[in-house]
């Protein structure tokens, strides 16, 4: 399976409108350390690469080629260091299985890259083989008449939903517009439609996967229905290289976007009431609550999307419950793409950076969980540049399925905070400080992470919780040989 993950854009590009000017540019520092890929295996001294490269219809690049680092660089740019044995690019299932085959004989881990947002380097792993899924066939089909759409494991989220858009159709995503739908999938997927259609592992019908064995299977509810249940917020690349999904659809309409800024000092009341108000509003509302921290100070922005027309009159019944009148609001009703769009945050958002990131799920929001995240947001040194807080719902249809229904474990928690800076070499330790400081902060009121968010070192149950000890099984089932590499230990 693969590993990329949703960077959402509200912590990108989307913030040039949602809090203009705050974050800082683009910075390209090294890693203090890039993701090693171990094998069990006994690895012989040569591998002969060339054997497989003869043998598949992609290609074999390895370090001495020009064009490796254009092929195993990521998004996250701190990870620029890596040096994978190889990439991989493969045109089918069956050169999947060959590289799997080489990679077992060889006693090489294997990673599987789709979008290449990994927030620790996972897709680019030092030592493993990167199977590169970017040009697999397929791309995006869609059954009108099924409401169902097929869609490539590496297919980008901005042509799923151009794609699926020309259909009048969606299925629930994160807002960043490279990001490959695989590792968004494989790790929950949590977005702008959440509420009313769930996390996008919840719209997942099966998948088809190229097992360790070389088997390809499909999985489903009542075919290898354990592999289903794990590839549904199980995180990527732990049972194999999943190269296609099927997901079920919905229609899309117009909505609104209210943005409201808070003054200083109401950011923890707004964060309470936000929550309040949205866990009993109507499940087509959705919102998010970003803090961010700069040279300017610290400034609050509720974001609101409504059904069309309904924005104004939501964002008032807000405020009120907030009790505090917002500084600023904004406004406007978005078709569904100009709305993917807007949350996209255009060119820029597709252009490589280095950050630093971490998460925290809320059990409970109360006052104190609240002020304690205001607080983390707050100790950012905001001489150094900028960081950003983003708070998201786990409300609405996320909390429909039982915590044991899926790999995902979140569904009766509060909501997921985000921890995000793009520090520059120099501020490397700042940052990482910082993102330390905001997990103790909050740790009272933590249950654990986001497996898209994860974190160097971090254990497995941080993001599995109740449900590891059935994925350990599953994965020991699929993957009895290791084969597949994944930097949580489990």
């Amino acid at each position: 399976m693969t590993r990329e993950v949703s960077r959402q854009a509200f912590l990108r590009g989307a913030f040039g409108a949602l809090a203009a000017g705050v974050l800082v540019g683009s910075c390209r520092p090294r890693a203090p350390l890039a993701p090693q890929a171990t094998s069990t295996a006994s690895a012989p001294r040569d591998r002969d690469w060339s054997a497989l490269a003869g043998s598949i219809g992609g290609r074999v690049i390895l370090p001495a080629n020009g064009d490796y680092a254009n092929a195993k660089n990521l998004f996250n740019t701190r990870f620029d260091d890596s040096t994978p044995a190889a990439v991989v690019t493969v045109v089918s299932a069956g050169d999947v299985q060959k590289a799997l085959a080489f990679a077992a004989t060889n006693g090489v881990k294997v990673t599987a890259r789709s979008g290449g947002h990994s927030y620790i380097g996972d897709s680019a792993a030092t030592g493993a083989m990167v199977i590169d899924l970017r040009q697999l066939p397929g791309g995006i089909t869609s059954d009108d008449g099924s409401g169902l759409a097929t869609v490539s494991a590496a297919a980008d989220l901005d042509s799923v939903q151009t794609a699926l858009a020309a259909h009048g159709r969606s299925i629930p995503t994160g807002s960043c517009p490279t990001v490959g739908v695989a590792g968004l999938t494989l790790g929950g997927g949590l977005g702008a439609d959440a509420r009313q259609w769930g996390l996008t592992c919840d719209a997942l019908v099966s998948a088809t996967v190229v097992l360790p064995s070389g088997e390809t299977v499909i999985a489903a509810p009542d075919d290898h229905g354990d592999l289903y249940w794990a590839l549904r917020g199980g995180g990527g690349g732990h049972f194999g290289v999943a190269t296609s999904f099927t997901f079920k659809t919905f229609p899309v309409a117009d909505r609104d976007v209210v943005t409201q800024v808070f003054p200083d000092g109401a950011a923890a009341q707004a964060t309470l009431g936000w929550h309040q108000w949205l866990s009993t509003a109507d499940r087509a509302n959705w919102g998010m609550v970003n803090i961010t921290g700069s040279n300017t100070g610290v400034r609050c922005t509720v974001v609101l999307a409504t059904p069309a027309g309904e924005g104004p009159a939501a964002a008032s019944d807000l405020g009120a419950a907030i009790g505090v009148t917002p500084i600023s609001r904004d406004s406007q009703t978005l078709s569904h793409m100009d709305f993917v769009h807007y949350f996209a945050g255009g060119t820029d958002a597709t252009k490589p950076r280095a950050f630093v990131a971490g998460s925290d799920i809320i059990a409970e929001m109360t006052p104190a969980a609240a002020a304690s995240i205001v607080a983390a947001a707050s100790a950012w040194p905001q001489a150094v540049g900028a960081a950003t807080t983003v708070v998201e719902s786990l409300t609405g249809a996320v909390s429909d399925i039982d915590p044991g229904g899926t790999a995902f474990p979140w569904r009766r928690q509060a909501a997921l905070v985000q921890w995000y800076t793009e520090p520059s070499s120099a501020t490397i330790g700042t940052a990482n400080n910082w993102l330390a400081s905001a997990h103790e902060a909050v740790r009272p009121h933590s249950a654990g992470g986001y497996a898209n968010y994860p974190e160097p070192g971090a254990p497995a149950a941080r993001y599995f919780a109740g449900n590891l000890a059935r994925l350990t099984a599953i994965r020991q089932s699929y993957d009895p040989g290791a084969l597949m590499y994944s930097s949580l230990t489990y």
